[in-house]
């Protein structure tokens, strides 16, 4: 930096200086960059947490609750009627929102894997009926319990081919759902807490 004896080399100082100052906005950028993108996935994780609520409160609604056992009362009859399409819609409603991001795929199956399979599978012949007319109808549930078998295999170390619900339990599962009660399995098999 010094030129000739007790002179300073301005120039250096100056580049010295403006690489300094680079480097230092360059690391802000970087730290800024992340915190904002840690924040953004935190947003992210929160509404999506805030939706997957609204929708358990909305399947334990009175209402739906009231359905629920209808749909479970008809598909045991094998004589499905509205409440059945109104379970499958929201099921699809669950569908479409995944689809789309709004919701994780994790936190879909801890919360609704067991009654979207199993009201899927009791309800095979009436969604085939219904998509004769209308092929795009719950279309989009049948992916999604495809995905939802998975993540339970990969979970329990098993075959899709193994989780998919028995007709004994799949009359379990309704029989269940008529009086609003839990199934022996579904005690077996609690999953801790998010």
């Amino acid at each position: 930096m010094r030129r000739d004896a007790g002179r300073l080399d301005w120039a250096a100082v100056a580049a010295l200086a403006a690489s300094v100052t680079t480097v230092v906005a360059i690391v802000t950028a970087v730290m800024i960059f992340s915190q904002a993108r840690q924040d953004a996935q935190h947003a992210r994780f929160n509404a999506t947490l805030e939706s997957l609520w609204r929708l358990v409160d909305q399947w334990n609604s009175a209402d739906m609750t009231t359905a629920r056992s209808g749909a479970a009362t008809a598909l045991l009859a094998d004589q499905p009627n509205h409440d059945v399409d109104d379970v499958l819609d929201f099921f699809d409603e669950i569908s479409f929102l995944l689809s789309r991001g709004a919701l994780d795929e994790e936190m879909v199956w801890y919360e609704f894997y067991r009654p979207m399979a199993n009201y899927w599978f009791a309800s095979q012949d009436h969604v085939r009926q219904v998509q004769r007319n209308d092929p795009t109808t719950w279309e989009q549930i049948g992916r999604t319990v495809t995905r939802l078998v998975a993540i339970e295999a990969r979970r329990r170390s098993r075959t899709s081919d193994d989780l998919v619900p028995s007709r004994a339990q799949i009359r379990e599962f309704l029989t269940a759902e008529i009086g609003n009660a839990e199934c022996e399995e579904e005690t077996e098999a609690r999953r801790m807490p998010l």
